[in-house]
């Protein structure tokens, strides 16, 4: 099986601050706005957030209920960028957006890792790898 593109749905409370704040980050290039819903595009991944009203709709066919845990993270998306300067300007973005940093910027032994979270309070990683030090 070949696949496309793979993705992941998560709720939210308000698709047009959703909007607003990943245009902020990523570039309004990269986010999509439908009616309930807002679809930012990642390399190979696409992410769906989805207000909670509709999350719920989009359940019914499979008969699940939908636990809305907000407030607490349950998972976290990471992107990586090509430069130090793009992962600082995201958590800049981020922040500057209505997100919330979390710590420090962290050195590791291939290059940083920032993170922040969403105003849904969804938790993500920014990695940064030194192209001067080989992955292994």
């Amino acid at each position: 099986m070949a696949f496309q593109r793979a993705g992941i749905s998560l709720a939210i409370t308000n698709a047009t601050k959703t909007a607003r704040f990943y245009a902020q980050v990523f570039g309004a290039a990269s986010v999509a706005r439908e009616e309930r819903m807002v679809v930012l595009t990642l390399p190979n991944l696409l992410v769906f957030f989805i207000e909670r009203e509709a999350f719920d709709e989009a359940l019914k066919p499979t008969g699940e209920v939908a636990e809305f845990v907000m407030g607490k993270f349950t998972s976290m998306l990471t992107v990586s960028v090509e430069t130090l300067d793009e992962a600082y300007g995201s958590l800049k973005n981020a922040v500057e957006g209505g997100g919330t940093p979390c710590g420090q910027a962290v050195p590791y032994p291939w290059g940083r890792a920032a993170y922040f979270k969403d105003p849904d309070n969804h938790l993500w990683e920014i990695i940064w790898r030194n192209p001067k030090i080989s992955a292994e």
